[in-house]
Formats: C-alpha cells, sequence, structure tokens
C-alpha cells in the first residue's frame, strides 16, 4: 500500500454554492462560537441532504420505511467501498449507459476487480446540477453483478436518469446487493486500474451519506 505514486481527489467540493437536486437541502452553514469570542476555539454548525457532492446511497433511499432503522448507511458492510478498481473511460458521454457500449472495453482485461467506476465528463461543475448527464442501464448493472462487481460508481448525479420515477438502475443495485457512489469528479482520472477509498460515514439514521473519494495510483 505504500507503493502507490499518488492520491487522485475524486470527490466534489461542498460548499454554500454546490448544486443538489431540485427541492432538496444545500449545503448551508452557521458560526456559533469564534475565537474572537472564546479565544479557544471557533465551532460551526451545517444543514444538509446526505446526496450534495459525493455520496454513497442506501438501499433505504429507494424503499422501506426510515422511522424503521432498516437499510440504512451504517448498515452497509465497508468492504465494497475499499479495494481494487477499474476506471472506464466514455466521456463524453451523456445518456444511458449500456452493456453494449463498455462490454469490449472489459472483455480486453479480463477478469473484473470488484469495484468499476464510469467516467462520462472530462469536465466538472459541481455549482451546476447535471440534469441530462448519464446513468446506468439496469441491464449494465446486472451484467457487472454477475462478474462479481459489488460497487459501481459514476460522475453524475444519480445512477439513475434524473427524470425518472422508477429508480431501475437503483433498484437493480439493490437487488444485486450492491453499493454505489454518485456524483464523483473523474475529471483528472485516467481509464485503468486503481485502489479506491471512499467509506461513507456512519449515520445510522440517514438513507445516504457524503464520503471523500479516493483513487491510489501505482
Amino acid at each position: 500500500m505504500n507503493n502507490y505514486k499518488r492520491i487522485i481527489d475524486i470527490s466534489r467540493p461542498v460548499e454554500q454554492n454546490t448544486s443538489c437536486f431540485p427541492g432538496d437541502v444545500p449545503f448551508s452553514r452557521a458560526v456559533t462560537l469564534t475565537y474572537e469570542q472564546t479565544h479557544i476555539v471557533n465551532l460551526t454548525a451545517f444543514t444538509m441532504s446526505p446526496h450534495v457532492g459525493t455520496h454513497a446511497d442506501a438501499p433505504s433511499h429507494i424503499k422501506g420505511d426510515l422511522e424503521s432503522g432498516k437499510d440504512m448507511i451504517a448498515g452497509l458492510p465497508l468492504e465494497p467501498f475499499v479495494g481494487t478498481c477499474r476506471v472506464f473511460d466514455v466521456a463524453p458521454f451523456n445518456g444511458e449507459l449500456t452493456t453494449a457500449m463498455v462490454e469490449a472495453q472489459w472483455n480486453a482485461i479480463g477478469a473484473l476487480p470488484p469495484r468499476v467506476l464510469f467516467r462520462t465528463q472530462e469536465n466538472v461543475n459541481h455549482t451546476v446540477f447535471e440534469s441530462k448527464g448519464s446513468y446506468f442501464s439496469a441491464d449494465l448493472v446486472h451484467e457487472l453483478a454477475r462478474r462479481g462487481v459489488r460497487l459501481m460508481g459514476i460522475d453524475t448525479a444519480s445512477v439513475d436518469n434524473t427524470e425518472s420515477k422508477t429508480l431501475d438502475a437503483h433498484r437493480a443495485l439493490d437487488q444485486a446487493h450492491m453499493c454505489w457512489l454518485e456524483n464523483l469528479d473523474l475529471s483528472e482520472v485516467k481509464a485503468g486500474d486503481y485502489f479506491l477509498v471512499a467509506m461513507p460515514l456512519k449515520f445510522t439514521e440517514l438513507e445516504a451519506s457524503p464520503l471523500r473519494a479516493a483513487l491510489l495510483e501505482w
């Protein structure tokens, strides 16, 4: 692990102008104590949806009763979020990512690692909500699950079409017991093999969690 050449930050900044889904709660900050007041510390508080910025969803995002405590983000296994990873580059592309689009790429490398990320944008602007970004087809999810993939990630706002009312990709990922990452920034990443570190926080009452995602390059 100490032989990597560099750490690539693939997280989007979280600040007051970071975009979020229309109608969701953006990031905001309040200063609760200042060093000037206390001569000891600064303290702040913040409010935001856990879907702001780079984040992971839990199954409770798309099913169940939030008050039951089932399928929350803290209950996900950590193993899918840490380990060997393959980045596929289809940028620039907007629309549905299908098996046919990327099958030749993964057939060329043989067995896939348990984690796969998709670069679909050459440039990322974290202040703009991408209503027409790329998303996964349910068929792509099923095929990657069949090949042993446990985590999928994408550099757009959602694994589904942002206008979808059925969330087919979300449901396919859940049915396959896979984890997924949204709102990555892969603009500085080339296609290839990496080591992913992207663990969600241990929120026991939330359906998602922001995270600091990074790729280690050898």
